[in-house]
């Protein structure tokens, strides 16, 4: 069938389509409400990571070629890190025992693979992906908007968390061995003093201690880095924007339901027009 016998079957027909697709979107309408779908909230923060990993080389260092800005605006890499850090489990379940999504998600605890469910659900509703400005974006919906937008601001305040713990965990154990050595350092230089004491004529005790001297320098300023990337952190982000409480629901749009639901009763009813004009012409030539 042509478009001209198209339109002509719509125009032939066109009170009892109006009809139809006036109840399609009053039906609609009534399913797309609050009462059929449980309307969600959207909220979103925007943030860059930054390039500092040490919190002493960004603060203390003063070596040129391996000066790092802890201003600078990290690249391709470390937003790959930071997504991959806010997808992580460590966060996740942070955010799943805070939020008790368990419950807040309505599974029952008596529920089979209701830990698959948690996660389908926690993925459906809590979204992290790489924008065009090579920023990351954290999307989440909730029925309630407040716990949406504390969801959203609570995820990006973990990434610096999670990424203090990872780094002073290993700085913590860092520090000791530096420690250890610097303390052997002192000890190692103490006791050639004292043998300096009973021999103070002996150039190869004074060239030893000269020699432990500059290495305890050197051990000593390996101690001081350690000792402030164990003790002390620094953000490893921008928040470009925050989260909100919004106002109006993101979910579900309810013209675009509308609007498709209208669409499709349209093609479902020329189609089946068609078919029927097709039989009807089929009968008469069979009649003939």
């Amino acid at each position: 069938m042509d478009s001209k016998n198209i339109v002509k079957l719509i125009v032939n027909n066109k009170l009892n389509i109006v009809i139809i697709l006036a109840v399609a979107a009053i039906c609609a309408i009534i399913f797309s409400s609050e009462r059929f779908i449980e309307p969600l909230y959207k909220s979103t923060v925007i943030l860059y990571p930054t390039t500092t990993y040490s919190t002493s080389k960004a603060i203390l260092n003063t070596n040129a070629l391996i000066y790092v800005d802890p201003l600078q605006i990290g690249d391709e890499n470390q937003t790959d890190q930071m997504i991959q850090i806010l997808n992580s489990g460590k966060i996740r379940n942070k955010i799943i025992e805070k939020y008790d999504l368990m419950n807040h998600y309505g599974i029952k605890d008596n529920v089979s693979h209701k830990h698959y469910k948690l996660d389908k659900a926690y993925d459906n509703k809590i979204r992290i992906k790489r924008t065009e400005y090579n920023s990351v974006k954290i999307i989440v919906l909730d029925a309630n908007p407040s716990i949406a937008a504390s969801i959203a601001n609570d995820l990006a305040d973990l990434y610096d968390v999670t990424m203090n713990e990872m780094q002073q965990e290993i700085a913590s154990k860092a520090l000791q061995i530096v420690e250890k050595e610097y303390n052997n350092a002192i000890q190692s230089i103490a006791a050639l003093e004292d043998s300096l004491k009973d021999n103070p004529k002996s150039i190869i005790i004074k060239y030893e201690i000269e020699m432990q001297k500059a290495n305890l320098n050197v051990l000593k300023a390996k101690y001081d880095d350690a000792r402030i990337n164990a003790t002390e952190s620094i953000p490893h982000k921008y928040v470009v924007s925050q989260a909100y409480a919004s106002d109006k629901p993101a979910y579900p749009i309810r013209w675009m339901i509308v609007v498709i639901t209208v669409l499709a009763t349209l093609v479902i009813m020329t189609m089946v027009l068609a078919y029927i004009d097709y039989l009807e012409n089929k009968n008469k030539k069979q009649d003939e």
